[in-house]
């Protein structure tokens, strides 16, 4: 299925050209948020905003143009408009729902006069947060391949993902191997790029550069580092992003094929008939 789902995505790539646009604006404002950033921490700050916004009117259309089976501009806005909110308004339920949880366990914590020093408190929200994600990762497929609404949405994906938690814990790790091997080759080009300034700082003492920042490092790469970083988170949006929800729309239509069974419960009387509870 995850093999099949996979194939499938580089299909949906390559007859839907339209896909790429969500990853072409990502990239052009992860361009803007490194350039213009470095000279106004305050755009960097907006940009960051504009992202967060534009991201489930991308996922929307995005899923749109798969569902509808055209690369119609008109089906991608017509479907970022329609179901912008109901991507949108479920992940905010989300995040709160992790805050709550994360808030009310380090309350009887602080109260007990536990330790919440910041490795705890990073180990609990991780504690907290993975599986949150992980259940309802398949909200926004719920949402628009089948027109659920905020908490319907939420308890499908909860449900799906019990039902089926091995292929999709197997399905996410291929997708972050994939995406891990993209960003490993980028991180090769972007070597590359400054390979005569990193051949130079390769060449400093060991310990002089260990007791650099990561910043001071930069510095020492010059602007051409900010130039590179740029273009490779560029590259780097353009294709990540819509591979992942291709990647993610073919599998959960593979696996929304799956039925699901329901056991049921009850009991049989004495004379063998099945009662329901």
């Amino acid at each position: 299925m995850i093999r099949e789902a996979f194939i499938d995505t580089f299909g949906l790539l390559k007859r839907f050209p339209l896909l790429w646009l969500g990853g072409l604006v990502i990239g052009a404002v992860s361009i803007g948020d490194i350039l213009l950033g470095e000279a106004n921490p305050a755009i960097s700050g907006a940009l960051q905003l504009l992202s967060l916004l534009l991201f489930p009117f991308i996922i929307a259309g995005s899923y749109g143009i798969i569902r509808e089976k055209k690369g119609d501009i008109s089906d991608f806005m017509s479907y970022g408009t329609r179901y912008y909110f109901r991507v949108l308004l479920p992940l905010i339920v989300i995040i709160f729902a992790a805050f709550v949880t994360i808030f009310l366990l380090l309350i009887p914590m602080a109260i007990m006069g536990g330790d919440l020093n910041p490795d705890m408190v990073f180990f609990i929200a991780m504690g907290v947060t993975i599986p949150i994600i992980l259940l309802t990762y398949f909200y926004d497929c719920f949402a628009v391949f089948s027109d659920e609404k905020i908490f319907d949405s939420i308890r499908s994906s909860i449900t799906l993902v019990l039902f089926h938690s091995w292929k999709v814990l197997l399905f996410i790790v291929v997708n972050v191997v994939a995406l891990g091997m993209l960003l490993f080759g980028l991180a090769f080009v972007w070597m590359g790029i400054l390979w005569e300034k990193v051949s130079e700082i390769g060449a400093m003492d060991p310990d002089l550069l260990a007791s650099m920042s990561g910043e001071e490092v930069l510095n020492l790469l010059g602007p051409d580092a900010l130039f590179a970083t740029a273009v490779i988170l560029f590259i780097w949006a353009l294709i990540a992003t819509p591979f992942t929800l291709a990647f993610k729309a073919s599998f959960f239509q593979r696996l929304g094929d799956v039925p699901i069974v329901e056991q049921q419960v009850g009991v049989y009387d004495e004379k063998g008939r099945w009662y329901k509870y």
